[in-house]
């Protein structure tokens, strides 16, 4: 899934700004996976300049420029969230072990960030 940054809206001052973060207006952007947290609902978005593991964003900043979800993809609806990602970003903890600099939740970041930015939609007949 790609989606093109509508606006951006820096976090710290409440305005509007034309790029934050490897992330600029008008971008194309892959989306390394989708949250929500009872009605809230972010997409973590990687930017070129973007520092890893990417951003999380309000959808509503987005829109979808290509709808292919990557097969390797799973819904997991489990304490209050819900998250449609890569199935190995899904174990529980996964994040606070990549903030944590566990090796091998760094290795299954590095390997689907790689998958994704080198995956190529089907084609629509």
């Amino acid at each position: 899934m790609r989606v093109r940054c509508l606006q951006i809206i820096h976090p710290a001052a409440d305005i509007p700004v034309a790029e934050f973060e490897g992330i600029r207006v008008g971008g194309v952007y892959p989306v390394l996976e989708m949250v929500t947290y009872d009605i809230d609902c972010q997409i973590r978005v990687l930017g070129a300049d973007t520092p890893d593991p990417g951003l999380l964003w309000d959808p509503a900043d987005f829109e979808t420029v290509d709808t292919w979800i990557p097969p390797g993809w799973t819904l997991v609806i489990a304490g209050g969230r819900t998250r449609l990602a890569d199935a190995r970003w899904q174990r529980p903890g996964f994040w606070a072990d990549y903030t944590h600099g566990d090796p091998q939740a760094l290795a299954d970041y590095e390997h689907v960030k790689r998958e994704l930015l080198a995956a190529t939609p089907p084609t629509e007949n």
